[in-house]
């Protein structure tokens, strides 16, 4: 493994501990595709869109929890497996999903594809 697919791995990884960590790790013109549809299904477009009005969209969140599973690189590609337990608005989610980002080359996440095994559970989630 080259010095390069490990710090996209190690950049992904911060991805999923969440605050700063994430925020540190995406490019500041990102763009993030979430699948479905639903009020969060969409593209989102820089940082403040992906760190502001995707999460507003979400919200209220009880619980939103990813387990990491496998990360898989290929260049600037890495692609994720989770499991995902959330609770909003009396509703549950539990399913599992991925995550395929594409990394520019100082190693920030510029493009991200989100996938799950459940897209109706999680359209009426955010329903």
């Amino acid at each position: 493994m080259t010095e390069q697919d490990q710090r996209n791995i190690e950049t992904v990884r911060r991805m999923y501990v969440g605050d700063e960590a994430e925020r540190a790790s995406i490019a500041r013109d990102i763009v993030w595709h979430v699948p479905g549809h639903n009020p969060v299904s969409g593209e989102y477009h820089g940082f403040v869109e992906y760190t502001q009005l995707m999460p507003s969209r979400m919200a209220p969140l009880t619980h939103w929890d990813f387990m990491l599973g496998k990360i898989m690189v290929n260049g600037d590609y890495v692609m994720t497996t989770f499991h995902l337990v959330g609770e909003r608005n009396g509703k549950t989610i539990d399913l599992d999903g991925g995550h395929l980002m594409r990394l520019t080359s100082d190693g920030k996440i510029a493009e991200g594809w989100g996938f799950t095994d459940n897209q109706d559970a999680l359209d009426d989630f955010f329903r």
